[in-house]
């Protein structure tokens, strides 16, 4: 029987959320549309940053972007519902309270942190030094070059 490794299950399981995603386009349910593209982005920087088949620190990054992004999806949702077919009372730094959600709190405040720390998490969880040097004793003892 072949043992079926754990990132390998998460990119099948990955693909059924996209093939949600495609059908909550073709349903129009937009609000379902825009949590599981959150749930999928989750899943693809949690995938991208397992090392051997290991979580690690990406399973609670993941996590806690989704939280992010539900919110946000929530919240312009529910402004837009709210304001729908008029101009709002009010404005959040002059913007339309759903784009504020949108632009300030979604690209700025999820997007920037979350690639950075997976930048930051690139060189110290999936790629550190010791990591590098035991790939390279590897190629090494296969015959390879072990050159950097």
């Amino acid at each position: 029987m072949v043992e079926i490794a754990l990132r390998d299950r998460l990119m099948v399981f990955n693909g059924a959320v996209m093939l949600l995603i495609l059908v909550a386009a073709f349903a129009n349910s937009w609000q379902l549309l825009g949590y599981l593209v959150g749930f999928s982005l989750s899943l693809w920087l949690v995938i991208g940053a397992m090392r051997e088949n290991e979580f690690g620190p990406a399973l609670p990054l993941g996590i806690t972007l989704f939280v992010f992004w539900t919110v946000c999806i929530t919240l312009i949702f529910k402004y837009w519902a709210e304001f729908r077919g008029k101009f709002p009372d009010f404005t959040i730094a002059g913007m339309h309270p759903g784009f504020f959600v949108l632009f300030p709190l979604m690209w700025l405040l999820l997007f920037i942190p979350g690639t950075l720390s997976y930048a930051l998490l690139f060189d110290r969880w999936i790629l550190s030094e010791e990591t590098w040097n035991e790939f390279k004793m590897k190629v090494k003892g296969s015959g390879g070059e072990g050159n950097e």
